[in-house]
Order: C-alpha cells, then structure tokens, then sequence
C-alpha cells in the first residue's frame, strides 16, 4: 500500500510520491566494474614508471569505467578535496589565461594538454577510493618499476635497448627512486618483499641510471625517512649518517661519477655555450628569469614561452665569444626553463605561480586522525617539489603523471582510513 503524507505535510514530502525509487545496480554488473577498475588500476601501475602512451591509453579505460559509475564517483565528493580543488582551479586558470592570450592555436591547446593531470586527478582519486581492492595499483607498480630496473641492468647488452633508455634518465631516476621510498613505507604480510623490491630499486639508481635528479631525490627521500623515523635527540646525527653512506655509495658508482665532473667542470667555466648539460641549465635559467622578471604580474602565456625566450637567448648568447648561432638550437628554440617554479612565474604570472604552490603544498598539509602528517605523502611531495627546481616536472608527461596517480593512490588511502567506504 501507498502511505499517503497527512494533510498537514509540507509539499516537500507530497514530491516523493512521483518519484522514482533508486534502484541499485545489479551485484553482478557492481562487480564486473569493480574487477576491470582494479585490473586498469594495475596496469595503469605497471606502465607508470616508462610508458606516457601506455598511461594514455590506460587512463582512456579508467575515465570509460568512471562513466559507468556516476553515482559511485560522485558520492566519494573527490572535488572537496583541497588537492584536487586546488588542481582544477589551476587548470581552469591556465586554459583560460592561454584563452584570453589568442589566439586559439594548435601550440596553444598542446599547452593546456601538458597540463591535463590536474583535470583527471579527481576522477583518478574517485576510482581508487572507490575500489574495494586499490592496491592492485600498488602491485602494478611493483612489477612495473621492478621490470624497468632490470631493463636498466640488461641494456649494456642489448643495444636497441640502451638508446631507448638513455633519452629517459630523468624520468628513470626521478621514478624509481620515488617508487623505492613507496614501497620502504609498506606494511603487512609482503613487508619484507616490498623492502627488496625497493632496495634493488634504488641500487639500481645510484648504479645504473645517469641521471642526477634521480641521484638527489634517492639522497632526500633516505635522509627524510631515516629523519622520520629516528628517536627525536638521534634524528640529526641518524639522517646524517645515513646521508653520508648514500653518497659514499653513489661516488663509487661510474655514473654518479661521470655526472658530478660534468657538474663540477660546468660550474667552474660558468660559460653558457659550452653545450654541457650544466651550462644547458644555467642558461636556461637565466633566459627563464629574464623572461619571468620582464613580463610581470601577468606572464607570457603558457602558449607563447618560446616566442618570448628565443630574442632573450639570442641576445645573451651573442656575447659569448665565439657563438655561431645555428649550434644553439637546444637554448634558442627551448619552450620551458627546466624549472617549473620559474615556468609558472613566466607564464602565468604571480598568480599562476601562487596557485600552483598552493597545489603543491595542500597535501603536505593534510592531517590524520592524531594529528599527524602521513610520511608517505609528505615525502612524495618534498620530493616532487625539490626535483622541481631542476625540471619543469608538472609540464612533462612521464613525471606528471606519475605524481598524479601515486598521489591519488596514497590521498585515496588517507581518505578511506578516515572515513568509511562509499555506499555500492
């Protein structure tokens, strides 16, 4: 039977009467979603570390999967939290500064891409959080990471193999190191497999790679963890000990080796076309700054940076003795400084730079029940935001995304553990 509302009921109640009851999805067809978003969530791992293709393709299936599940993905509210509110005012605030800059061209929709993680973030961080098992993604990452260390040490025989890897040093480093220190912070019945898989890792980075910003963020990441985790009156002697045994190791390692002369010869001519991978840097970020200083509060546009910093280069280069001016493509032509603090200033102005800041600092500051700072998430950022003064790691699609979807996975966790699941 019907039960009907009294006469004295407000209209609100009589409205119920013509609508219809919510009819929950059938558990099979729950389920079945439930499997493939674990199974996309795992490959999304695996691919993670090397492949920005394969993290395309995996995201495509992963928003496919979210469009099924409106309701589940709109009951987690992701939006509300302050990283992903935070990311999509950002976002927002560069494609409509790369709008109103005109006009609308293919370099400056290819801009706004670059920047497509802040968009995707809470849809990522609704998936997980909506997931009855989100750590297949943590498995995925495993093996992923696992497969792309061993891949560093087969490379001296396999040819093919190395000219693949070497472009990617950066990425590489930066990657494995970050998934080493993941992994070190893993409880439970797989502790001690976690553990290894992290120490080969970061062998493999200290040995293996030639990449500097792998080499500080591995460097940061032990001394912050050694930090954490030590008795108050033993933190500073403990992190530096524990410091000066990661570079101890590293100055054995021929790789280390190579980069810090390289480093060291750059810093002592302090020439800027000496085409080392120091003066690259050192040039860059002095053409960033002129670029950023000159063109403020407003910046350049995200679009237009290499339009505004080819006349600077050319101009400093022509004092350098010697300089031809068609061997300097690498600085003439470049579209970033290799610093995303100094990008978002240049082209975004000092809005653009303070709202990314902000990003960046919101899951630092987040709090768990006893008021603590999770130290997997802490140092996640700590180590995204110091390799960010050596590359514009927001920009780049490898770095990018591999920020986006651990942060996502570990903000997810924090939020299950304070709250309970969301209704099926």
């Amino acid at each position: 039977m019907i039960a009907w509302p009294s006469t004295q009921a407000r209209p609100s109640q009589w409205l119920q009467l013509f609508r219809r009851p919510a009819v929950p999805a059938p558990a099979p067809l729950q389920g079945w979603r439930d499997a493939a978003s674990q199974a996309a969530l795992a490959a999304l791992g695996v691919v993670l570390p090397y492949s920005s293709a394969g993290v395309s393709m995996v995201l495509g299936m992963l928003l496919l999967l979210a469009g099924c599940s409106l309701g589940t993905m709109r009951r987690t509210e992701s939006w509300r939290e302050p990283t992903a509110a935070i990311g999509l005012l950002l976002f927002a605030y560069i494609a409509l500064h790369t709008l109103l800059d005109g006009p609308w061209t293919l370099a400056g929709v290819s801009a706004v891409n670059k920047y497509h993680e802040l968009l995707l973030f809470p849809v990522l961080l609704a998936l997980i959080g909506s997931t009855t098992r989100p750590q297949a993604f943590l498995w995925g990452l495993a093996a992923g990471s696992l497969g792309y260390a061993i891949a560093h040490w087969l490379s001296p025989w396999l040819p093919a193999l190395e000219s693949e890897l070497t472009p990617r040093r950066i990425s590489a480093g930066f990657c494995l190191a970050l998934s080493a220190y993941l992994l070190l912070h893993e409880k439970g019945r797989w502790v001690w497999l976690w553990r290894g898989i992290a120490a080969f890792l970061a062998f493999t980075v200290l040995t293996r790679i030639d990449g500097r910003t792998g080499f500080v963020v591995l460097l940061l990441l032990a001394v912050w963890t050694v930090w954490r985790q030590s008795p108050r009156n033993w933190r500073l002697p403990a992190a530096g000990v524990v410091g000066l045994v990661v570079v101890l190791v590293a100055l054995a390692s021929p790789p280390v080796n190579k980069r810090l002369t390289e480093t060291w010869t750059g810093l002592q001519s302090m020439r800027l076309d000496t085409g080392t991978s120091t003066s690259i840097r050192l040039a860059l970020l002095t053409n960033g700054w002129t670029v950023a200083a000159d063109h403020q509060p407003l910046g350049v546009g995200y679009g237009r940076y290499a339009q505004f910093h080819e006349p600077v280069a050319r101009q400093r280069l022509s004092r350098e003795p010697g300089w031809k001016p068609e061997s300097a493509s690498w600085e003439v032509l470049s579209n970033n400084p290799h610093n995303e603090y100094l990008l978002q200033l240049a082209c975004g102005g000092l809005a653009g730079l303070a709202l990314f800041l902000a990003w960046l600092a919101a899951p630092a500051l987040r709090r768990d029940p006893d008021g603590r700072a999770p130290p997997a998430l802490v140092g996640l950022v700590i180590a995204f935001a110091f390799a960010c003064l050596f590359n514009s790691l927001l920009m780049d699609f490898t770095e990018g995304h591999y920020y986006m979807a651990v942060l996502a996975f570990l903000l997810a966790r924090e939020r299950r553990a304070t709250a309970p699941p969301p209704p099926a």
